[in-house]
């Protein structure tokens, strides 16, 4: 099969997701109690990290990591009792992860990791983070952007601060990865047909062993759709929400099948989020708003996130 056509498949999303206006959000998520959102909002060309309650039109909001870098991607940790983001000196790739404590109000730790762009992470129960880096910027084609590249995953070890690579990918791009319990991850990718989608990666293995990445297969697949699966969320039923190309969908795991839940409303879900089945969710529609809904429901909501008060 010639790769020609799936190049400009490609550059021609890439093209969609060009705005001439762009949200001030990067990265957001829900409180375990569903209280309290925060996030990532870019203000005199830095980005820094927000709280603001969610049943209230009140703008106020406090802040939470603000410095002489960018705070980026903020999330709660599974006890909700601290916040993480991560942290960029400005114009510098030196990633770090920075911890926030709710009940004393300080930040309590920052872990310093490998040069790189971290493109996304997730906490596991054992005390550790994995995270999806590149490590180069470039262009694999004259018509296309340098973009970030040659993603793999990485091991964060809490406890001794210690960090290493835990796959041999190179991949083309890794955006989102999803703990789905003890040794199983799930992580969205995009490169060639074969390379796209959703895979289930084991991190209790050898990483020269390839069969440790393994696909996401759907027997009701229309139109190759699961190539463009991305934001995997875990949902209460164990079952997978995930955004495929422009609409919004369930994957039974067991069953291998896949069950609309949103129709498209002509915009790319950026981020997603799952919280006892209510989920929230970001679009590249040129808005600063951020919609949830009940699973069972299915009624949109939405909050505007004003400029930081």
């Amino acid at each position: 099969m010639s790769r020609l056509p799936y190049i400009f498949l490609l550059i021609l999303l890439y093209s969609c997701n060009q705005n001439k206006k762009k949200s001030y959000l990067n990265g957001f998520d829900v409180s375990p109690d569903i209280k309290t959102i925060i996030f990532s909002y870019k203000e005199d060309s830095l980005y820094s990290v927000y709280a603001k309650l969610i049943n209230t039109n009140n703008r106020i909001t406090y802040n939470i990591f603000k410095g002489p870098g960018n705070y980026v991607n903020p999330k709660y940790s599974d006890n909700g009792k601290t916040i993480i983001a991560l942290y960029y000196p400005k114009n510098k790739l030196r990633p770090e992860f920075h911890f926030y404590d709710l009940l004393s109000h300080k930040i309590t730790k920052k872990i310093k990791v490998g040069d790189g762009f971290i493109s996304d992470y997730i906490f596991s129960q054992s005390n550790k983070i994995f995270y999806l880096q590149a490590k180069t910027f470039q262009s694999y084609s004259p018509i296309v952007p340098n973009a970030y590249h040659n993603y793999d995953i990485y091991e964060l070890d809490i406890n001794n601060l210690k960090s290493k690579k835990i796959s041999n990918l190179n991949s083309y791009s890794i955006q989102e990865i999803l703990n789905l319990g003890k040794d199983s991850l799930v992580i969205s990718m995009q490169g060639y047909p074969d390379e796209s989608g959703l895979f289930f990666f084991n991190t209790d293995h050898n990483i020269t062993n390839p069969k440790t990445l393994n696909k996401i297969m759907i027997t009701n697949d229309t139109l190759r759709n699961s190539t463009m699966y991305s934001n995997p969320v875990l949902l209460t039923n164990n079952n997978v929400l995930c955004a495929s190309s422009y609409q919004l969908v369930m994957l039974d795991l067991k069953a291998k099948k896949e069950f609309p839940v949103l129709p498209s409303t002509g915009y790319h879900y950026n981020i997603i989020r799952s919280v006892n089945d209510i989920i929230f969710y970001q679009q590249n529609d040129n808005t600063n708003n951020i919609y949830y809904f009940n699973l069972n429901e299915k009624k949109i909501n939405s909050i505007n996130i004003h400029y930081p008060q």
